[in-house]
C-alpha cells in the first residue's frame, strides 16, 4: 500500500479514528494490527522475515537485561548482529557477492563457483535491520532498558508509517511513546495534516514529474546528449530529494495524527555549506545511526596516539557504508566512496582555505562567501549523481563522457522550453519548493500563515488538493527509496 494510493487515503483515517476510540490499554494493539496488515499487503512471506528479526533481538534485548556484566552480554549482542546482518546480506547482497566470486573465477579462466540465484529483497529490510541493531546495542551499553513487552517492542518494528523507509528511529525516543496515553491534541493533528499535503505535493507534483525527464535520460543515455545529461542530473537529486522528504513527510505526519512524534529526516540540505553539513542534514536517521554506532566504534589512534588520519579513513569507511547501504551495486559504492574522499579534502585543506579566505577578504564578506559554499557543495553533491541509481555502472561512465558533447546544446535548451511544459512545471515547482522550505525555517511564513482566520487557512490548503488533483502525476507505483 503506497502513501499516495487511494487504499492509504482510506487505512490512515481508519486507523486514527479507531486509535482514539478504544481505550488507552488497547491502543498499542490496534497500531500492531494495523502494521502488520499494511505490511502484509506488500508480500505476506516478507513477514516471516521481519518477525524473525523482532523475535531474536527482543530476545537478545531481555536477556541482555539480566546480566550486568557487559563481557557476558556481548554473546547475545554478537547473536543478534549475525542473525539480522545476516538476514540483510542473504536477502539483499548475495547476489553481489555471488557475481563478484563469479567475476574472479571468470578472470581465473574458470567456470561461475556460485549458481546465481534470484531472491526478492523484504520491503524495508534496511531500515527495521538498522533499528532493532541500533536497539540491542544501546541495551547492551547500558543505555536503554530493554522493553518486557513483546508486543510493544514488536510495533517499535513494524510501525507502519515507517516500517518501509524510514526514518530509522531509536528505541530510547519511540519505545517510551507508545507506553504513554496520547489524548487528541488538535495542534498536532492538524501540523500532521499539513505535513502529510506538502509531503504529498513534493511526491506527485515534483517529484513524479521530474521522473518523466529523469528516468529516460538514465535508462536510455545513448539518446542523449552534454546538455540534457547535465539537467538531468541536476534534476536527479531533487527527484529523491522531493520523493524521499516527501515520504518522510507522510510518514511523520501520519504518526502525529496519533500522537506520536518521529524523528526529522530532512533539514534543508540543499542549504548546506559543505558536504559534511549535507549529511548532517540529508537522510539524517541513517547517518547519526552510522556516527553513533559505527564510526565511533572504529579505532581513533595509531600505535596508542590519536591520529588525524584515521580519523579520515574512518570517513571513507562510514561513507562507502553509506553508499552500499543504498544497494548492493557499483554505483553506490562509489557514490559513498566519493561523498566520504570529498569529506577528507576539506579536513585536509580547512586551514588553507581558511587563510586563502582572510587574503581575499571573503571573510569580511560572509554573505557571498556562503553563496559559494552552498553553490560549490551542490555542484560536488550533483557531481556524484551520475552513480546514484540501480543503474549499470558503464551507463555511469558513459554520462561522465558524454557530458562534453555540446552538439545538441540548442535542443536541450529548448526542451523545456517550448516542447516539454510538464518539465518546466517541474522546475518551478522546484524552486517554489526551495523557498518555500527556505521561508518555514526562517520562522516567518508559517508564524504568518497560522495568524490568518481559520476560512483562509483552510481555503489555502483546498487550493493546495486542488493543485495536485490538478497537477499531480499519479502513475508512479513506488516511492524511491523503498528499493533500499
Amino acid at each position: 500500500m503506497l502513501f499516495n494510493s487511494i487504499g492509504y487515503l482510506v487505512f490512515l483515517p481508519a486507523v486514527v479514528l479507531l486509535y482514539y476510540l478504544v481505550p488507552f490499554r488497547f491502543r498499542w494493539m490496534i497500531l500492531l494490527a494495523a502494521s502488520y496488515f499494511f505490511y502484509l499487503l506488500w508480500r505476506a512471506e516478507f513477514v516471516l522475515v521481519l518477525m524473525g528479526a523482532t523475535l531474536v533481538s527482543y530476545y537478545a534485548a531481555v536477556r541482555m537485561g539480566k546480566i550486568p556484566d557487559k563481557k557476558q552480554r556481548l554473546k547475545y549482542l554478537l547473536i543478534t548482529l549475525a542473525v539480522n546482518l545476516g538476514m540483510l546480506v542473504f536477502f539483499k547482497y548475495l547476489v553481489f557477492f555471488t557475481d563478484l566470486v563469479n567475476q574472479f573465477a571468470g578472470i581465473a579462466g574458470k567456470r561461475p563457483v556460485i549458481p546465481w540465484m534470484g531472491i526478492l529483497v523484504p520491503a524495508g529490510i534496511s531500515f527495521y535491520t538498522f533499528q532493532t541493531i541500533g536497539y540491542t546495542i544501546d541495551v547492551y551499553r547500558g543505555v536503554v532498558k530493554p522493553e518486557k513487552n513483546i508486543g510493544i517492542y514488536a510495533l517499535f518494528v513494524s510501525f507502519f508509517p515507517l516500517v518501509l523507509a524510514g526514518p530509522i528511529e531509536r528505541g530510547r525516543r519511540l519505545i517510551p511513546q507508545f507506553h504513554a496515553e496520547h489524548s487528541f491534541d488538535p495542534q498536532l493533528f492538524t501540523s500532521g495534516l499539513r505535513l502529510i499535503l506538502w509531503g504529498m505535493f513534493k511526491k506527485v507534483a515534483i517529484a513524479d514529474r521530474l521522473s518523466m525527464f529523469v528516468d529516460p535520460v538514465f535508462s536510455n543515455i545513448g539518446y542523449f546528449h552534454g546538455p540534457e545529461i547535465a539537467i538531468a542530473i541536476v534534476l536527479k537529486m531533487m527527484e529523491v530529494y522531493a520523493d524521499f522528504s516527501g515520504y518522510t513527510d507522510i510518514a511523520i505526519g501520519s504518526a502525529r495524527l496519533m500522537g506520536f512524534r518521529l524523528s526529522p529526516n530532512f533539514n534543508r540540505p540543499f542549504s548546506a555549506r559543505s558536504i559534511a553539513e549535507f549529511w548532517s542534514r540529508w537522510h539524517i536517521s541513517l547517518t547519526s545511526w552510522l556516527r553513533d554506532y559505527v564510526y565511533f566504534s572504529l579505532p581513533f589512534t595509531f600505535r596508542g596516539r590519536k591520529v588525524n588520519w584515521r580519523m579520515n579513513l574512518n570517513l571513507v569507511i562510514v561513507f562507502v557504508l553509506v553508499g552500499f547501504w543504498h544497494g548492493p551495486y557499483w554505483n553506490f559504492i562509489i557514490f559513498g566512496l566519493f561523498q566520504g574522499t570529498f569529506m577528507v579534502i576539506a579536513n585536509v585543506f580547512r586551514p588553507l582555505m581558511t587563510r586563502f579566505n582572510r587574503v581575499t577578504g571573503l571573510d569580511s564578506a560572509p554573505r557571498l562567501l556562503q553563496g559559494l559554499n552552498i553553490t560549490a557543495t551542490f555542484l560536488l553533491i550533483c557531481s556524484t549523481a551520475f552513480f546514484f541509481g540501480p543503474h549499470p555502472l558503464h551507463d555511469s561512465f558513459y554520462m561522465i563522457l558524454n557530458l562534453a558533447d555540446f552538439s545538441q546544446t540548442g535542443h536541450a535548451i529548448l526542451l523545456p522550453l517550448l516542447k516539454n511544459g510538464d518539465l518546466l512545471l517541474g522546475i518551478v515547482l522546484v524552486l517554489f519548493m526551495l523557498w518555500f522550505e527556505y521561508l518555514v525555517a526562517m520562522k516567518s511564513l508559517a508564524s504568518k500563515f497560522l495568524c490568518k482566520p481559520v476560512i483562509i487557512r483552510y481555503a489555502a490548503y483546498l487550493f493546495m488538493v486542488m493543485f495536485l488533483l490538478a497537477f499531480g502525476v499519479f502513475s508512479s507505483q513506488k516511492f524511491f527509496y523503498f528499493q533500499f
